[in-house]
């Protein structure tokens, strides 16, 4: 009974369960995924469950304490502040003498070097300080003065520009009509007084010196006829009025010649040439070759005319200049104006003027004029003026500054102007110190006066200051600019 009974059962539980595997086999079959437990199954990912925090070791420079291994590189710990000794000028302090120009002289015996003693007696640092110690060889190439006391007068400064002189300006032309057939300048040339310029060949010259040669002829007749007609009136064989008929003929003669004679000259012959007309020696001028020479010494400044060009009566050829004395035309201040005007009632004004063509030179001008006007715009006044140009270094165009000097004179500090050098903008002088010590000194200047300079400061009167060589002993003292001594 009791196995009859459980048999039944027992089918039903299997066919349920056989029911239920069948039912999870299909959904399992539909979904890849279905029943799968990834949260499981992860744990076949390479990465799953993987601690990167934990695995950083792996890292080549995971835990790596740089700070220890620091030790190892050959600059780890390296104190290079305290290797600076090493270098030869570490712990020189150059900017302490970059002005010994301006130091006292007192103040540039006490620096010492790197080389443990004072700078200004080391060899290699000395230059440093502007000292120069020289050898007796080059101490006898100097030469010295000592800043005194000169006199001096007021100064008033002006801008301008060179101009030619019109006194010595020549516009060279044709006096009679013709041909040109030679030109033997050309523009630029450098020309003296009476030099051939130029040949004309003209038929009014040939006709006008045949002529003369014709009236001199003929004048010779008429005065031969006058002494025939005087010889028969003596021997009272003549009539008084035959002589003076002759004799007039003779005067119109002498007439005619001098009209000639000066007609040819208006063309520009010589009195020799016109001579050599009369007496037949003069070939050319029957040609009708005319030369035209220079009127003065200059060069050419332009040339108007070409060999074949025909030309007219007074007819320019060429002008001609000379620049050994030029004009300027200086710009005075408003504010200086009173005082110029004062001083040229009194006369011209005397001054110098500088070119940037020639910053070094000074020429001497004179003041001779002034316009009755200012310029509206820039509120100065035109004087004019006169320069000596005796080497033919200035040049009309060139722009000037200069400065006339007015008054009275007055005792100021001079020297030269060949003691005065310059660097970087600042103007310096070389002092003796002893027979073999010498000093750069920078100064102010105050103003130029020719070939002088007037100092403002920097040195005391009395000084020795050297005046020629001291390029010498400036090559020394900059040779640090050019690459030896101290590199800083």
């Amino acid at each position: 009974m009791t196995k009859s009974i459980l048999s039944p059962i027992v089918v039903i539980l299997l066919f349920a369960a056989s029911l239920l595997a069948s039912t999870s086999l299909f959904s399992q079959s539909a979904d890849p995924h279905a029943g799968c437990d990834h949260a499981t199954k992860a744990v076949a990912d390479p990465h799953a469950g993987h601690d990167h925090e934990k695995e950083a070791p792996a890292d080549p420079h995971a835990g790596h304490d740089h700070a220890t291994e620091a030790a190892a590189d050959p600059h780890a710990g390296h104190d290079h502040a305290s290797e600076t000794s090493a270098d030869p000028h570490a712990g020189h302090d150059h900017s302490s003498h970059a002005n010994s120009g301006k130091m006292k002289i007192d103040d540039l015996f006490k620096p010492s070097c790197e080389h443990g003693i004072k700078m200004i007696d080391c060899d290699e640092c000395r230059y440093e300080m502007g000292a120069v110690k020289v050898t007796p060889k080059t101490e006898s190439m100097l030469k010295t003065v000592k800043l005194s006391q000169a006199a001096s007068k007021k100064e008033i400064t002006f801008r301008g520009e060179l101009g030619y002189d019109n006194q010595r300006f020549r516009t060279v032309t044709s006096k009679v009509p013709g041909v040109i057939t030679t030109l033997a300048v050309r523009r630029g040339d450098r020309v003296e007084e009476g030099s051939l310029l130029a040949t004309i060949e003209s038929s009014e010259l040939s006709h006008q010196a045949l002529e003369l040669r014709k009236l001199s002829a003929e004048l010779e007749l008429t005065q031969k006829k006058l002494a025939r007609e005087e010889l028969l009136y003596n021997k009272k064989v003549g009539a008084m009025e035959a002589v003076q008929e002759a004799r007039a003929a003779r005067d119109l003669k002498l007439l005619e010649i001098k009209c000639s004679r000066e007609r040819l000259a208006m063309f520009g012959l010589s009195a020799a040439e016109i001579a050599a007309i009369v007496a037949g020696r003069s070939e050319a001028a029957q040609k009708g070759l005319l030369k035209i020479v220079a009127p003065i010494h200059g060069s050419i400044v332009d040339v108007h005319a070409n060999i074949g060009s025909a030309i007219n009566e007074q007819q320019p050829i060429l002008d001609i200049v000379d620049i050994r004395q030029l004009r300027a035309a200086g710009q005075i201040m408003e504010a200086d104006i009173a005082t110029v005007l004062s001083e040229l009632k009194k006369g011209s004004i005397n001054g110098f003027i500088t070119t940037q063509a020639s910053p070094g030179m000074l020429y001497p001008v004179k003041a001779v004029s002034a316009d009755t006007a200012i310029k509206a715009t820039t509120r100065t006044l035109e004087i004019q003026l006169t320069v000596k140009n005796g080497d033919e270094l200035l040049r009309p165009g060139m722009f000037i500054e200069g400065t006339l000097q007015i008054g009275a004179d007055q005792q100021k500090p001079m020297l030269p102007a060949t003691a005065i050098l310059e660097d970087d903008g600042s103007s310096f002088v070389f002092i003796k110190y002893n027979d073999s010590l010498y000093l750069r000194r920078d100064i102010t200047v105050e103003s130029r006066q020719g070939d002088a300079v007037i100092v403002g400061s920097g040195i005391e009167e009395g000084t020795e200051v050297v005046v020629e060589g001291a390029f010498l002993l400036k090559s020394d003292i900059l040779r640090g600019k050019m690459g030896a001594g101290c590199a800083h």
